[in-house]
C-alpha cells in the first residue's frame, strides 16, 4: 500500500485505524437498536454491507477511497458483531451455552490462525487488494444462510419498535467517548502519551465519560443499558474480558519484535512460530466449553487465565539460545490458555443477561474486546519503543538482546495489569 499510494506508513495506519473506529464506536447503539428492531435483520445487514465494502476496498484508487471503503467495512462488521453472541445465545439451551461458544471460538482461533500464513501468500502471489477479492465469497455465503437458515426473533424485542426512540445525546456522547478513546490509545503507541493529539483524545474521553454516565441514567431508552452491570457474573466478565485482551493485544504486538528483531528468524518462520497460539483452540475450545457447562464459568475461566499468564510469562524467562521447538511449546501453552478462557467467561457473559438484552450484552463483548486489545498494543507500543530508545548500543551486535530485553520487560507490565482479571473472575461468583 505504500508503495502503491506514494504514501508513508505513519498515514497507512489510518486504514486500520478506519476500521477499529468503525468497528467499534457503532457497537453499543447497534445493540441496543438490535434488542429493539430485531437480530437478525442487523445481522443480515451487516452480512449485506461488509462484501460491499471489501468489493470497494479492492477497487480503490487512492487512500481515501480504502479508508471510506474500510470504514464501510467496519459498520457491517459492527452490526454482525453486535448480534453473533445473541443469536447463538437465544438459539441454544443454557445446558449447551459454554459448548457452542468453544466450538465459535474454535473457528475464530481457526480463522486468525490461517490468516498469518494466507496472508502472506495472497499478498506474495497477488497483491494486497487479493485480501479483500478471496473474502467476498464467504460473506455472500454468510448473508445467504442468515437469510435462510435463522429464525426471526419478534418474540425476544425489549420493546416496541413504534415506542422507542433514539438517544440523540447518548449516541453523540458515546461517540466522543469512544473516538477519543480509542484514537488515544491506538496512537499513543506510535506517537507516545505525551503526544498533543493523544493527550488531546483522551482528555476529551474522560470529559465526555461522566456526563456519558450522567445522561443515561435519566434516558428513557439509554444507548448504553447500565442496569446489566448491576449484575455481578455480568459485570465481572466484562471487566475479565477486557484485562486478558490486553494481554492477548500486547503479545500480539510484541510477538514479531522478540521473534524477528530479538531471536533472528525470518518473517515466515516466525509466523509458523506463532501459529499454534492461535490453532490450540481448535482442540481446546470446545473442551472448555463443555468445561464450563459442567463445572461453572468461573472455574473454568481462572484455570484459562492462569494458563496464558503462564505460558506469556515463560517466554520471557527465555534466552535467545533457546531452540525453537521449546518457543512453539511455551508460545502454545500461552495460546491454551486463551483457548481455555474465552468460552467460558463468553458463557458467563450472555448467560446472565435477560434474553430481550442479548445484543446489548453481545455489543458489550465485543467493545471490551476492541478496547483490551487497544490497550495492550498501545501500552506494549509505548513501554518498548521507550526501552528500546533509551539503551545504547542499538547497532552494534547487542541490539538483537536489548530487543528481547525491552520484549520482556513490556510483556511483564502488561501481564501484571492483566492479572488483575483474576481478581474480577473470583468475584464474580459461582458463575
Amino acid at each position: 500500500m505504500v508503495d502503491d499510494f506514494q504514501t508513508d506508513a505513519s498515514i497507512i495506519v489510518w486504514v486500520n485505524l478506519a476500521f477499529v473506529l468503525g468497528t467499534t464506536v457503532p457497537l453499543l447503539p447497534l445493540s441496543r437498536i438490535s434488542d429493539v428492531f430485531g437480530r437478525k435483520r442487523l445481522y443480515l445487514w451487516g452480512a449485506v454491507v461488509v462484501p460491499v465494502g471489501l468489493g470497494l476496498s479492492a477497487v480503490s484508487q487512492d487512500l481515501t477511497q480504502l479508508i471510506a471503503a474500510r470504514f464501510l467495512t467496519a459498520i457491517g462488521s459492527s452490526m454482525i458483531l453486535a448480534n453473533d453472541n445473541a443469536l447463538l445465545t437465544q438459539a441454544f439451551p443454557s445446558s449447551e451455552r459454554g459448548k457452542v461458544q468453544g466450538i465459535t471460538n474454535m473457528a475464530f482461533g481457526l480463522g486468525i490462525g490461517l490468516s498469518f500464513f494466507l496472508g502472506g501468500v495472497l499478498i506474495d502471489v497477488f497483491d494486497w487488494r487479493a485480501l479483500f477479492w478471496a473474502r467476498l465469497p464467504a460473506h455472500v455465503l454468510l448473508a445467504f444462510l442468515i437469510w435462510r437458515v435463522v429464525r426471526n426473533d419478534e418474540e425476544d424485542r425489549a420493546e416496541k419498535p413504534s415506542s422507542y426512540s433514539i438517544d440523540y445525546a447518548g449516541v453523540v456522547l458515546l461517540t466522543v467517548v469512544m473516538v477519543g478513546g480509542l484514537v488515544g490509545i491506538n496512537q499513543a503507541g506510535r506517537l507516545g502519551f505525551s503526544s498533543p493529539v493523544v493527550v488531546i483524545a483522551i482528555s476529551l474521553a474522560a470529559i465526555a465519560f461522566p456526563i456519558l454516565l450522567l445522561f443515561e441514567k435519566r434516558s428513557r431508552f439509554p444507548v448504553i443499558r447500565l442496569d446489566l452491570f448491576k449484575n455481578r457474573v455480568f459485570s465481572s466478565g466484562v471487566a475479565a474480558q477486557t484485562l486478558v485482551q490486553m494481554a492477548h493485544g500486547g503479545w500480539n504486538f510484541l510477538s514479531p519484535f522478540l521473534l524477528i528483531t530479538g531471536m533472528g528468524y525470518s518473517a515466515s518462520i516466525a509466523g509458523l512460530i506463532v501459529l499454534p497460539f492461535h490453532t490450540i483452540r481448535l482442540v481446546l475450545s470446545p473442551i472448555s466449553g463443555i468445561m464450563s457447562d459442567r463445572f461453572g464459568t468461573r472455574v473454568t475461566s481462572f484455570i484459562g487465565h492462569v494458563t496464558l499468564l503462564g505460558g506469556l510469562l515463560g517466554l520471557i524467562w527465555l534466552g535467545t539460545d533457546a531452540p525453537m521447538w521449546l518457543f512453539i511449546l511455551i508460545i502454545t501453552i500461552g495460546g491454551a490458555g486463551l483457548s481455555i478462557f474465552l468460552p467460558a467467561n463468553n458463557s458467563a457473559i450472555m448467560g446472565f443477561v435477560p434474553r430481550d438484552s442479548l445484543s446489548s450484552a453481545s455489543g458489550f463483548l465485543a467493545t471490551s474486546r476492541s478496547i483490551g486489545n487497544s490497550t495492550g498494543m498501545a501500552l506494549s507500543a509505548a513501554i518498548y519503543t521507550g526501552l528500546m530508545g533509551s539503551r545504547p548500543g542499538l547497532s552494534s551486535g547487542f541490539s538483537s538482546q536489548n530487543a528481547v530485553s525491552a520484549v520482556g520487560e513490556a510483556l511483564t507490565i502488561v501481564l501484571a495489569l492483566s492479572s488483575m482479571a483474576l481478581v474480577a473472575i473470583v468475584l464474580r461468583g459461582r458463575g
